[in-house]
């Protein structure tokens, strides 16, 4: 088999340590910097339209850079997502559906492409795209639901209609967040897009600086992944060197690799938090001293992680979007299960009751 030759990216990986597909996901995340900017200049507050087609041609031309016609899947699950909810409306038939479909379609893509490494195939953006398509129809089933039975963030983001084609397609790629995250609700792109998620004083927000300095914290946990990355790599753990150390010293580096190596998550998700708040996305009003909070789609809680002690801690202050997303479907799933078995409980109940009622 002959080899591939050699590229100008394919080197500078090797110069930097990386893979070739690894640096091509840096390199879409940090040109959300310019497309956000581009946006902020030429078509905020304008026509939502236009504003949804250049979201989804961005992000889908990222798609096609990093994987080429593997973008195609993420294309067939919002068409697919889409008809469903239109077929199905704000229905629980609907939510369980687009539930069964996109993680279906997600296990059997995990099952075909998955190896013993960790690899950056089209795989790893559908796992975002999943939970952000399912977020979406319990969205709508919520905003189809009487208010009264909603809890205050169901509220908040409940949809009472199904949102067009365009709209869906540049919810799910939009560029800050399509390859790596977070997650967050239609309505607060919806608000952004409309030029409602922002400080009643500003025409626009003021949110490029807070971005970009976000960024450049990402990029010196970027820095510090790469350094310690040439001491501890994966491999190393699995070395006779590593195997004979006393156990004390293998805990210790045990501990230090960890640390390391969640850096690399860490940095990404920072990089891309920045694109999400220089676009003005994660306006999350203010706080008690009148100061604009900018953490709407925070996905690390840098304090609490550095200074854990604890598991909780880990758990409070890592991939915190998906632990809400968690929390609020799969609790709302729940829900709807043992709403279920009760229903069926009573409906037996009463059939038992009105066979112990004497015939007349």
């Amino acid at each position: 088999m002959v080899s591939a030759e050699p590229t100008i990216l394919s080197g500078l990986a090797a110069t930097l340590g990386c893979s070739e597909p690894a640096l091509k996901l840096l390199l879409s995340l940090v040109v959300g910097y310019p497309i956000a900017f581009f946006h902020r200049k030429t078509m905020y507050g304008k026509n939502a339209n236009l504003q949804h087609f250049f979201f989804m041609l961005c992000g889908v031309a990222i798609g096609v850079y990093n994987y080429k016609f593997g973008v195609g899947h993420s294309i067939a699950a919002v068409v697919t997502t889409y008809v469903l909810l239109k077929v199905f409306g704000g229905t629980t038939a609907g939510v369980v559906i687009c539930f069964l479909f996109n993680m279906g379609y997600l296990v059997i893509g995990y099952f075909y492409t998955g190896t013993e490494t960790y690899d950056i195939k089209w795989s790893m953006p559908h796992c975002v795209l999943t939970l952000r398509l399912i977020g979406l129809a319990f969205d709508v089933y919520d905003g189809h639901r009487s208010p009264e039975a909603l809890s205050k963030d169901q509220k908040i983001t409940a949809i009472n209609r199904v949102p067009s084609l365009l709209e869906i397609a540049g919810y799910t790629y939009f560029p800050a967040s399509y390859m790596v995250g977070p997650q967050f609700p239609m309505t607060r792109y919806l608000g952004m897009i409309n030029g409602t998620l922002k400080p009643k004083d500003q025409e626009k927000p003021a949110c490029m600086v807070p971005g970009l300095l976000r960024g450049l914290g990402g990029f010196v946990y970027l820095g510090i992944y790469q350094i310690g990355n040439i001491y501890y790599k994966d491999d190393y753990l699995l070395t006779e060197a590593f195997a004979i150390l006393p156990f004390w010293k293998r805990a210790l580096q045990m501990g230090v690799w960890g640390k390391i190596m969640m850096y690399k998550y860490i940095s990404c998700w920072m990089i891309t938090e920045g694109v999400c708040i220089s676009s003005g996305l994660t306006y999350n009003g203010e706080d008690e001293n009148g100061k604009v909070r900018w953490n709407g789609c925070a996905n690390v809680r840098l304090r609490v992680y550095e200074g854990a002690v604890k598991f909780g801690h880990l758990i409070d202050s890592f991939n915190t979007n998906t632990n809400n997303w968690v929390l609020q479907c799969v609790l709302q799933i729940s829900l709807c299960h043992w709403g279920l078995i009760l229903l069926f409980v009573q409906v037996h109940l009463q059939k038992a009751q009105v066979h112990e009622q004497p015939l007349h």
